[in-house]
């Protein structure tokens, strides 16, 4: 199909009408990535990482080589598995295609389709310093680290990210997410009238009476300010009241913390496969004293939470570099005769036992008196690229109820080895049955399920949905948003009537502000004729429905939800986009349109042929890829502007491709159509960024739009 200047404004004027039905090709999904542990009376499996005195992943062990033991116990390895997740690692399969002569790899591993990645930043304590380190480490991860297939969260204590705290593959959301991040000042403070720092340490060291120093310490200085005639017995009480006031307050704020983590890892439960949280931190105590809620126990649940939700927590103190001393940065008060000496060296130390518990017993690792922890995630990510599946079956009640049992794995022969595997797990937890709670509020829908799904915090599987989100700038009414819903006719019931087999499917949705208000739904019912549907192929084709909007620029999330009527099945999906502001007349690029295609109109819309784009940007290897993108604000660059697309795999160009203006120069500087397309035939199988940039000669103006792709 040649790209021409009559073809590009067809589909300009055309992006109005594309409500109707189409078919295109989408496979059945593959199966889920295993979860890092799950528990029940029949398997239990875990995943267990080999380092050697290099700190380099250990590949190629068999499975006699591992020894497991369950409290003690020697337990039979009944599965193992090599797996690789996508980091640095998987571009060796890319090799052939960047260098020829390098042959491509065919181990047989299992690769699983991406990594699961949440930031959860504890901003109830962090300081301004620490707040300013972790929003670069972000930034450095969003542009630099992160791949196409990456879903990632970022996640707080305080909750203020709100709305955007859900995981994505969008770059614009997860910078709006970080941007969201705010100082909190952390004040656990005491009522007296002493001028004199307490911190929360020297508070529970007075509490446990294990340092008679700082008792005495704090009781002279209550002296020192006291009225006339105060006695030291009555300074005794103060200085215990004052402790006791600073650890309540300071257990409140390190049990929200923790509840906000648990949460995180309990709604997690729902999705299948590995995910790698970096807890962010300045730390806290791990324990606040006996007359507090324990939070050592919450600690424990935490912990197992993590290890059923398939998580690994990597911990990063976020203080960098830094000392217990008296500074200008700190709350360490003055003491000449040196009787906090001993308390502010514990100090430090005493602050890291929480973000060490956390690390230590899910398999992980803690970051510690390092200022530049960004490239630490770097380099967690590409270890953790590759680990071992071990599973094994238990042989009675005693490993699958009661309380924590202990695992333990160990590579014969090979003391040398570092190995990382979670700690255990908690015999008879239950574990929550109930859906992902609500993430935004829309009107109520009849059908109950059809509600649930659209509000969910994960997507529902039951009817596969694909959907794709375009805008685009028209005359007549500037810019408009395409939600493009592509519904699985596979999954669907027929059943006979007049003589065809005939499904229905109810499809909802809703567009969202990223401040998570609903802003228009739309409702309606499809038709599915299994002869149109079976018309390419019986198990790939998809009945698409087009719903088109005005919008304002902004960041919106797409919200849809589907039911099949006979059978009650239901499947959802969610997606953002980003509309640019246009007014401010800056370069700026529409969504990219891929695998463009004539299709026939629904009967009613007004007949004839329509332009219909790919929905579920899946794409056979021995296809081209057509494509093209309108440029907006021409005007606004002085010079030239090339226009060029980059194929990306891993970071990695595939391959490159200049666009071109299709057929004559159009009239309208504002709007300008190019078009371009990559044969497919030389690429591997598996997921890439398309990117398409426009830069002008001097290299001042810059727009870039990009769309996943999936090479089949």
């Amino acid at each position: 199909m040649q790209l021409t200047a009559r073809y590009g404004l067809r589909i300009l004027l055309s992006a109005f009408a594309l409500s109707g039905l189409a078919t295109a090709q989408t496979p059945q999904p593959s199966p889920a990535p295993p979860d890092v542990l799950r528990v029940n009376t029949e398997l239990v499996q875990s995943d267990v990482m080999v380092f050697d005195k290099q700190g380099h992943f250990v590949s190629g062990l068999q499975r006699e080589q591992f020894e497991l033991m369950v409290d003690g116990k020697p337990q039979p390895i009944s599965l193992f598995e090599e797996v690789r997740a996508g980091t640095a690692k998987e571009r060796i399969q890319l090799a052939p295609i960047i260098n020829p002569a390098v042959p491509l790899s065919t181990k047989n591993v299992n690769e699983s389709e991406g990594r699961t990645i949440v930031f959860f930043i504890d901003d109830l304590h962090l300081s301004l310093d620490s707040l300013a380190r972790t929003r670069k480490t972000l930034t450095e991860f969003i542009e630099h680290q992160m791949t196409e297939n990456d879903r990632v969260a970022i996640a707080s204590t305080s909750g203020d990210i709100g709305f955007l705290q859900q995981l994505s593959d969008n770059k614009a959301v997860l910078r709006a997410a970080a941007a969201r991040l705010t100082h909190h000042a952390y004040n656990v403070r005491d009522m007296s009238r002493e001028s004199t720092p307490m911190t929360e340490f020297m508070a529970l060291t007075i509490e446990r009476k294990d340092d008679p120093g700082v008792f005495r310490f704090y009781v002279d200085e209550c002296l020192r300010v006291a009225p006339p005639r105060y006695t030291r017995a009555a300074c005794e009480i103060e200085v215990t009241n004052r402790a006791r006031q600073m650890l309540l307050q300071s257990s409140a704020v390190i049990l929200e913390t923790y509840k906000a983590l648990e949460s995180l890892m309990r709604s997690s439960m729902q999705m299948p496969g590995r995910k790698l949280v970096f807890f962010i931190s300045d730390g806290f105590l791990l324990d606040t004293g006996s007359r507090n809620s324990d939070p050592r126990s919450r600690i424990s649940q935490i912990t197992d939470a993590a290890l059923r939700a398939g998580a690994v927590i990597y911990t990063i103190d976020a203080r960098g570099l830094f000392s217990g001393q008296l500074d200008a940065t700190n709350n360490v008060p003055f003491d000449p005769r040196g009787g906090l000496e001993n308390a502010n060296l514990r100090e430090g130390p005493a602050s890291q036992d929480a973000l060490n518990a956390l690390a230590l017993d899910t398999g992980g690792r803690a970051l510690r008196n390092q200022n530049f922890f960004d490239r630490w995630v770097d380099k967690v990510l590409d270890e953790t690229s590759n680990y071992y599946l071990l599973a094994w079956r238990p042989d009675n009640e005693e490993q699958t109820a009661g309380d924590f049992r202990r695992i333990a794995v160990r590579v014969v022969d090979h003391p040398d080895y570092t190995v990382r595997l979670p700690r255990g797990f908690l015999r008879g937890e239950k574990v929550a049955s109930s859906q992902p709670a609500a993430v935004v509020s829309v009107p109520r829908l009849p059908q109950q399920d059809l509600q649930a799904a659209l509000t969910a915090l994960h997507p529902r599987r039951e009817v596969p949905l694909s959907l794709t989100n375009l805008f685009l700038d028209t005359p007549e009414h500037g810019a408009v948003l395409t939600a493009s819903v592509g519904v699985s006719n596979w999954a669907l019931a027929f059943e006979k009537i007049g003589g065809k087999d005939i499904a229905a499917v109810d499809v909802v949705g809703v567009i969202v502000s990223d401040r998570g208000k609903p802003l228009h739904t739309f409702t309606t019912r499809l038709t599915v004729d299994s002869f149109a549907s079976n018309s390419d192929s019986s198990d790939n084709s998809l009945t698409i429905y087009n719903y088109r909007m005005p919008l304002g620029p902004g960041l919106y999330q797409v919200r849809v939800a589907a039911r099949d009527v006979n059978s009650g099945r239901v499947g959802s999906a969610q997606s953002w986009i980003e509309i640019p502001n246009l007014a401010l007349h800056q370069l700026s690029l529409s969504s990219l349109l891929l695998g463009l295609q004539n299709v026939a109109a629904r009967a009613g819309s007004g007949g004839g042929e329509q332009v219909q784009f790919s929905t579920d940007h899946r794409f056979a290897r021995d296809s081209t890829l057509r494509f093209m993108t309108f440029l907006y604000n021409l005007e606004g660059a002085k010079s030239q502007v090339a226009v060029q697309a980059r194929l990306l795999h891993r970071g990695q160009v595939v391959k490159t491709v200049s666009l071109s203006r299709p057929g004559v120069n159009p009239s309208d500087l504002k709007r300008i159509p190019f078009a371009g397309e990559l044969p497919l035939s030389s690429v591997p199988l598996g997921d890439y960024l398309l990117e398409v940039s426009a830069t002008d000669g001097a290299g001042k103006f810059n727009a870039i739009q990009v769309a996943r792709i999936t090479v089949e």
